[in-house]
Parts: structure tokens; sequence; C-alpha cells
């Protein structure tokens, strides 16, 4: 609720400052989707919280809305998810909520926003601003709400963003993906000076250049993972205090296009390096039916160790991502990793093809194929191997 409460007062203050009128709201876009899901585990986890389970069914739900209040844009992104099985993830997130004033190249915002940073496709070092949703996959891809006030400033070739951050938002751990101990619900953190993060990003374009250039100060999303004893049954999250400079880069060279996520700083007063470097590269020839095909590779390195905030820290990436369908109406993306240390790897693949102007259908397979007891990341998840079906209904 406090949160919500924040949110309101921010979007309230701006609202008022730019006295936009009630009868001058336009709704430019707007779209509802509910989907039926399914997930389907490998195996029951027995070490997770309550009964184990193999199967759980569910609903889920997004409702989208952008438009002007006046001359201020506003954008609204509601999600909701029902699961048979985990009370975790029977939840409600406020995912974007904000408004946003501009004048020549001056621009304000404030409210909750979900950003992305970054440019890789398997993990984004540099995408640190909202909290992971785990309660949706283990790969942290899906983001919640984060509540923001920005300052932004346009010029010639790019854009100059100023980011305070007045909240923070823990990691909910539903029951799964397990991670071989239940994971107690009271975090500890370095410093109770949780929230009143700020970040700076400036993006620039030049020629086949387009790079991201960013600062951030604050508490990590991603707690590492403890025991308070020895001989503790839980594992209690620890949210550390993070300083990084941010650095994301896309360049189009010939036909490949060349890709680079890097992040430095400090953690635990130690310095740390991260980075993922990677090629994109469109096929040409392609048979009948196909109208798209780019070859992917991808290494990513952090020299963190178990402190790392990923699935990976010295690991290659291969992977594809395709359209086909006689109208493009089908898609698929697969990646496998393989990680230098341990030899551990998995394997990420997802399918979606749209049935009519109405509904479409998506699947997603996460496969742990081989994780040793010395990969930090993967030995936990080892058991979380499971398949995903989606009927999704749009209007």
């Amino acid at each position: 609720m406090g949160l919500l409460r924040k949110a309101a007062r921010a979007m309230l203050s701006l609202s008022l400052a730019t006295r936009p009128a009630v009868a001058d709201t336009e709704i430019d876009k707007h779209s509802v989707d509910v989907a039926a899901t399914a997930r389907a585990f490998a195996q029951a986890a027995p070490l997770a919280i309550g009964d184990s389970y193999d199967y759980a069914p569910g609903v889920q739900g997004e409702a989208d809305a952008e438009g002007r209040i006046g001359d201020t844009d506003f954008k609204l992104r509601l999600f909701g998810a029902w699961d048979a099985q985990d009370e975790e993830r029977r939840y409600a997130d406020i995912r974007q909520a904000s408004l946003h004033w501009r004048h020549d190249r001056l621009s304000l915002g404030a409210g909750v926003g979900t950003f992305f940073w970054g440019v890789s496709e398997s993990i984004n070092v540099v995408n640190v601003l909202n909290q992971a949703d785990l309660r949706q996959a283990v790969d942290s891809k899906e983001k919640m709400g984060q509540t923001f006030v920005s300052l932004g400033l346009r010029f010639g070739n790019g854009e100059l963003s100023l980011f305070y951050l007045p909240t923070f938002r823990e990691r909910e751990f539903p029951e799964r993906p397990a991670f071989g101990l239940p994971v107690s619900q009271r975090a500890l953190f370095e410093t109770p000076d949780k929230g009143g993060d700020i970040a700076l990003r400036g993006l620039f374009y030049a020629g086949d250049l387009e790079a991201g250039l960013g600062y951030f100060k604050g508490t990590r999303r991603s707690p590492l993972l403890i025991r308070r004893s020895p001989t503790a049954t839980e594992w209690t999250p620890f949210y550390i205090e993070t300083e990084n400079l941010l650095l994301d880069a896309l360049y189009l060279l010939h036909e490949a296009t060349l890709k680079l996520e890097a992040k430095t700083g400090r953690e635990l007063d130690q310095g740390f390096f991260a980075a993922n470097v990677g090629i994109e590269y469109p096929v040409y020839s392609l048979p009948g039916g196909i109208q798209e095909l780019s070859l992917i590779a991808e290494y990513l390195v952090d020299d963190r160790g178990e402190r790392a905030e990923t699935l990976g820290q010295n690991d290659l990436f291969i992977g594809l991502r395709t359209s086909f369908g006689d109208i493009g109406n089908s898609s698929f993306r697969g990646v496998v990793s393989y990680d230098f240390d341990s030899q551990g790897n998995y394997l990420d693949l997802g399918l979606e093809h749209r049935l009519s102007d109405y509904f479409r259908f998506e699947t997603r397979a996460l496969v742990f194929l081989n994780a040793g007891r010395d990969d930090n990341w993967l030995y936990p998840v080892r058991n979380e191997d499971f398949i995903e079906f989606k009927l999704h209904y749009s209007f």
C-alpha cells in the first residue's frame, strides 16, 4: 500500500503542476489481454515451501492504455495473475502508471514505470532499475513496476535523463522456482536507507552506432541468498548497496550487428566488472515460409563469483530468432548456454503463433541440462525444468 500511495502522490503532484483538464483527456491506444495458462514441471520440488507439485494451471491478464490529459501524456499498464497451486503467484502489479509532460526539449515524468536498458538477447547486465518478477520466470526478464520521478533533456543526436527512485521493492519468491531451501520473507539490508536511489542515462546516436551511458547508485535489485547460521533451514535475502557505471552499445557492421553491455562499480567495498558482448547475424537465403532468421552468439563474464546477479558469470550463449508462416504469424526463439567454469548449461525455447486477430498461442520451455554442485546459480534450480502454455485473447 505504501508503494501505491507514493506513486499516487507523485502523479497527483505532476498533474496539478501541469493543470490538465479532465475534459481534454484522449485515449490513443488501449488493449486488454487475458490468458489461460498451464505450467508443467519435470518433477515435483520436495524442498519447496508447502506441498510439492509438478503441474499448475492458472490465468493472467494485462490491460494497457496510452493517451493525453491536456498537454500531458499518460501510460497505464496493469498486470495480474492467479495460480491454482502457488499462493505467491496470485498477485497484481502496476507495471506502468505514469505522466509525462513535455515542453520543447525538456520533459518531466513521475509515477510508476517499467524501464528497459540494454541490447543483449540473453542477459541484460545494465538493466538495473526495476525489480525482477521471479514469479513469472527464473531468468529475471519480467520486471515489476518502479516508482520514479524523471527529468529529461533531448538534444540533436540523443537524450539525457535523470531518475529519482523513492521506493525499493523486495524480490518476491514463489514456491517455484525452488532454491533447495525455502526463502525467508524477512530480508536483511546492508543499510537501512533503502529507497532514494538515483540513476542517470544518456542515449546517443551517431551514424550506425547507438550507445547508452549510465550511472546507478542505490540498493541492488538482486539479493544474495545467505544462511544466517550453519543450521538454518531457509535462505535469507540480503540486499547490498551498489554503485554502477553502465555502457550499452549497438553497432551495425555491414550485415552483422555488434552488441555490448558492460558495467563496473563497487559492492561490499570491492570493485567488480561484468559484460555481455555479442553478435547478431541475419540469414538472407531462406527456404519458403520463413520470413526472417537471425543467428546470435553472446559471451557473459562477471568477476563477482558467488555475488553475481545473473544465471551466468563465464558463459557462452548461442541462439537463433526467426519468424515464419504464410504471413509471418509465427515466431521462434531458442538459446542454449554453456558455463566454462562448471560445464553447466541450460536451454531456453519459446514459440508464439497468432491464430487470429484476437487469439494467439504461446509456449516456453526452460530446461537445465547440466548443473554441478560448484555452479552457484544453476545447481539450486536444477529441478526447475518446466514447459508453459498460454492461450491469449486480446481485444
